[in-house]
């Protein structure tokens, strides 16, 4: 199968120009890595991959989606809510969230750290998974302002975060949903965080 730089640089809406500067190379190189006359480095491919936002498969067309990170980092709190979900980072790729140890895991095996991960990017996630918001929690300060919140458990347990996400209405000392179930307020960013609306 054909490569996919040229594609995949089109896809960021990047100049030739743009990207090779980006990348570190000259303009020239890019040119001919496009043209199929010589190949990028591992390293190069790599960072074009992170460039771009698609999998080095795309590029090297060994699938045809590229599956791309969102163009907004995730806010570093948001974390502890999405454990078993893949984050990108420019430094390390594609890991897993493991919020229970509050580290990321990459397929081949390294751990980092929440706290030395840097900036990390979500994958859109799978049209059989629950749309993650996308913006920064509500601060415990300013949840009395508001009446209704989305909320999102902090939870290893899938299915429990599944069935507990949801909106709440909010009282004096606690949240609740339509069906009874509460979180207090002295628990927020340990069990819980709110949200003033969600993506889907």
């Amino acid at each position: 199968m054909p490569k996919q730089f040229k594609p995949a640089r089109q896809l960021k809406k990047l100049k030739v120009t743009e990207a090779a500067k980006l990348l570190g190379v000259s303009q020239p190189t890019l040119s001919a890595w496009e043209a199929g006359r010589k190949a990028p480095s591992i390293d190069s491919l790599e960072k074009m991959a992170a460039l771009y936002g698609v999998t080095t498969d795309f590029l090297l067309g060994r699938e045809e989606e590229p599956i791309r990170h969102t163009k907004e980092p995730i806010p570093a709190n948001l974390l502890s809510i999405m454990h078993g979900y893949p984050v990108w980072s420019a430094e390390y790729g594609w890991m897993l969230v493991d919020a229970a140890e509050q580290r990321l895991v990459s397929v081949e095996k390294v751990s980092v750290s929440f706290i030395d991960a840097g900036e990390l990017y979500g994958a859109a996630p799978a049209f059989a998974e629950p749309v993650l918001p996308d913006e920064a929690p509500i601060p415990k300060s300013e949840l009395k302002t508001y009446d209704e919140i989305w909320l999102e458990p902090i939870s290893v347990d899938r299915c429990l975060r599944n069935e507990l996400r949801g909106w709440y209405h909010v009282k004096n000392r606690w949240v609740e949903n339509e069906f009874g179930n509460r979180f207090y307020l002295d628990t927020y960013a340990s069990k819980w965080l709110a949200f003033p609306s969600n993506s889907e």
